[in-house]
């Protein structure tokens, strides 16, 4: 069996930044029932099975969905380019990264070359607040970890389905791009994981609504407080 790296260190959550529906004007409204924004997109491994950058991995799948959903021209980093990033962010050591420190990073310096315009958490509990992230702003970040079985699965292109028996690996880094009553489907290793809510209620330790510069500027999504919370990521 393929043992495919992980890279996620453990979750932090910056003080002073609320979760996403603090931010909304008004209430978010209702997500849809199911939402797809994986389907008919090139999401390579990006050479997360040589390297624990499955964090920066998921921003390249996120930037890939982002362009497609507002037929925008943003190039998508290739595997070569996310591996550098990674490298970059580390020190040129495989360590794994931390999610809240690279969506810092995005947001005031950039990955790739572009900003994105905020982030926000939403609690891992909620199962609406992800469908809202995902729904309105094409797709999250989520943090889990992974148990052994969830390996065994993928490369059986089954479902990842909670097996309380089996060892946990380590933390990673996934990008949920559509769900529906059943799964959550999560770009990850080169593929798309249909990943179950039993699993997520058990192994998600973290999850990230990550508010994309071209949804600012297209006008997609909610109406959200930005000066407020681009002022309360600014103090962190």
């Amino acid at each position: 069996m393929t043992t495919f790296k992980l890279g996620k260190l453990a979750a932090t959550r910056p003080h002073g930044l609320s979760d996403l529906a603090v931010y909304g004007n008004g209430k978010l409204p209702a997500p849809p029932t199911s939402v797809r924004f994986d389907q008919g997109l090139a999401l390579p491994i990006d050479g997360n099975d040589e390297y624990g950058d499955c964090v920066m991995a998921a921003t390249a799948h996120l930037i890939a969905a982002w362009d497609s959903e507002v037929s925008g021209s943003d190039p998508v980093p290739t595997g070569d380019e996310v591996v550098a990033e990674y490298l970059s962010l580390t020190g040129g050591a495989d360590t794994g990264l931390n999610e809240a420190n690279v969506l810092q990073t995005w947001h005031r310096a950039g990955l790739f070359g572009r900003q994105i315009a905020g982030y926000a958490p939403v609690d891992p509990r909620d199962v609406i607040g992800i469908h809202q992230a995902v729904a309105f702003y094409g797709g999250a970040l989520f943090g889990i970890q992974v148990p052994e079985s969830a390996q065994v699965q993928f490369q059986a292109g089954e479902p990842w389905t909670y097996d309380p028996e089996s060892p946990i690996l380590g933390g990673h880094a996934i990008a949920p791009l559509g769900y529906d009553s059943q799964f959550v489907y999560c770009a990850t290793w080169g593929g798309v994981a249909p990943v179950t809510y039993p699993f997520l209620a058990a192994l998600l330790d973290e999850v990230w609504a990550i508010i994309p510069a071209q949804f600012v500027e297209a006008g997609k999504g909610p109406s959200l407080d930005l000066v407020t919370l681009q002022r309360d990521l600014a103090s962190l």
